[in-house]
């Protein structure tokens, strides 16, 4: 079954930022996008969520220190679709707040 892949403004805005410094994240967004539609479920799972909300790695041709130097993305899986919510440099921050991944999850009306 394949998944359609969606980005929230959210995270459009937060990668358009990251491309600034990072000219290649194009490339590697769109091998993210064939995984997730493949596999939504590949990525973790972050605690709290019941399940919904995962976090998975994506590489970084620019930094080229592979998929656990590069970039994390935050998404939303629901029944078919898969909710782009954030994204991240790892370089940059080790992880994530509660409150940004419900600031990222405000566009889409959902309760967790």
């Amino acid at each position: 079954m394949s998944y359609e892949v969606m980005a929230v403004e959210y995270f459009r805005r937060r990668l358009k930022k990251l491309s600034k410094k990072y000219r290649r994240i194009e490339e590697d967004y769109k091998s993210l996008i064939e995984t997730l539609e493949n596999n939504p479920s590949e990525g973790d799972a972050i605690p709290g969520f019941g399940n919904k909300i995962y976090k998975i790695r994506m590489r970084s041709s620019n930094m080229k220190r592979g998929k656990r130097g590069g970039f994390r993305v935050i998404y939303y899986l629901s029944d078919h679709i898969v909710y782009l919510l954030t994204i991240y440099a790892k370089a940059k921050r080790e992880e994530i707040s509660v409150k940004e991944i419900k600031e990222a999850l405000k566009g889409l009306d959902i309760t967790l």
